[in-house]
């Protein structure tokens, strides 16, 4: 066993909160960007986002419903953002996708940060000692997985027409 697997066997119940509530926090700003991302070309693929970023706002409540069922609301709380996450890139040239692969490029890296975020939240579950936290890691796990195949089955069928008014943003 190496000194991470240790270290991570280690980790307390409020630690373990905080993990999971601030991860899954940046989640649903990823999500909710990619969906105004596609909106102008994609309105589906848009919606699709949508609705992962409100299955993202259930798991924060489920969250903080077992945080405060352990007396660890602090865990939960609302602290300030000191940097944005990975997918805010304010050097990028378009907010909106514009053409078919740009939408290509957005929907890869989304496939490989849900591909991550399932791969954490086992981290979590295999390193999980408290029992309170076992169900609602263990369906974060499974909720994971089938989002990770949903977005790889999208950017593997993702195909799109292009009206006259988007490629007018090209230039």
């Amino acid at each position: 066993m190496t000194m991470d697997k240790l270290v991570a066997l280690n980790l307390l119940p409020q630690e373990q909160l905080n993990l999971a509530y601030s991860h899954e926090k940046n989640e649903l700003h990823r999500y909710r960007w990619l969906a105004l991302s596609f909106l102008p070309i994609d309105p589906p693929v848009s919606r699709l986002m949508k609705m992962i970023s409100m299955e993202c706002v259930q798991r924060l409540r489920n969250v903080q419903d077992v945080a405060k069922m352990m007396d660890l609301v602090a865990c939960t709380e609302e602290l300030p953002i000191k940097k944005p996450p990975p997918f805010f890139n304010k050097k990028r040239q378009h907010f909106f996708v514009v053409d078919e692969s740009m939408g290509r490029k957005f929907l890869e890296r989304a496939e490989e940060a849900a591909q991550e975020t399932y791969a954490f939240f086992d981290w979590l579950l295999e390193t999980n000692a408290t029992p309170e936290l076992h169900q609602l890691l263990f369906r974060f796990v499974t909720q994971k997985k089938n989002e990770h195949s949903i977005i790889k089955e999208c950017r593997e069928q993702w195909k799109i027409s292009f009206s006259e008014p988007v490629a007018r943003y090209k230039n």
